[in-house]
């Protein structure tokens, strides 16, 4: 079965592998703090999503305001992400709910691009880790979803906790198995 049509080049693949091997383990070190504080980190999360929306509202209002300025509609973008990104800030708890949602969906996602991922790799070493990766992330949104919105604020931190814990893994054991390459 073939999902996308991917071309790895060994020496590269070495080269970053230290690289990946390192953000592996940050990610597991963060997830793991997901897991033991669930509701400071559902916050948390809540918190940088407001960061990145009020950051992404002056990049997109700055680019707005040198080349579309006279356009109404070209101010909407920057204008939502402002207000996403205050609504947020004063009204944490509904913002881990909307997230809740947002995380369940980007689970699906993840959880199909491991998967296209893990059979592409194959038949290098860790690809089935992949696999096992994305079949995880399906089964945390549909945990998600089916208790949203009342769970929202322990599994938002919870399965973004455990989501990094298993991506972590992933990135370990694909990078250990590309510097194994052409050995």
């Amino acid at each position: 079965m073939e999902f996308i049509k991917m071309q790895f080049d060994a020496e590269l693949l070495k080269k970053f592998s230290k690289y990946t091997l390192i953000a592996g383990i940050l990610m597991m070190i963060i997830g793991f703090v997901g897991v033991f504080a669930p509701q400071a980190f559902s916050l948390a999360v809540v918190s940088f999503m407001s960061w990145l929306f009020l950051f992404s509202a002056f990049v997109q209002g700055f680019n707005t305001y040198k080349n579309y300025r006279k356009s109404f509609s070209a101010w909407l973008k920057p204008i939502m992400s402002f207000i996403t990104a205050v609504l947020f800030v004063f009204f944490p708890i509904e913002g881990v709910a909307a997230t809740g949602m947002l995380l369940a969906v980007y689970l699906m996602i993840d959880g199909y691009s491991s998967i296209a991922f893990g059979f592409e790799y194959k038949p290098h070493k860790g690809w089935w880790m992949m696999i096992l990766n994305g079949i995880f992330s399906i089964i945390l949104a549909v945990i998600l979803i089916s208790g949203w919105p009342f769970s929202s604020f322990v599994l938002v931190g919870l399965f973004v906790g455990i989501s990094l814990i298993f991506d972590g893994v992933a990135l370990i054991t694909f990078a250990l198995g590309a510097r194994k390459l052409n050995q």
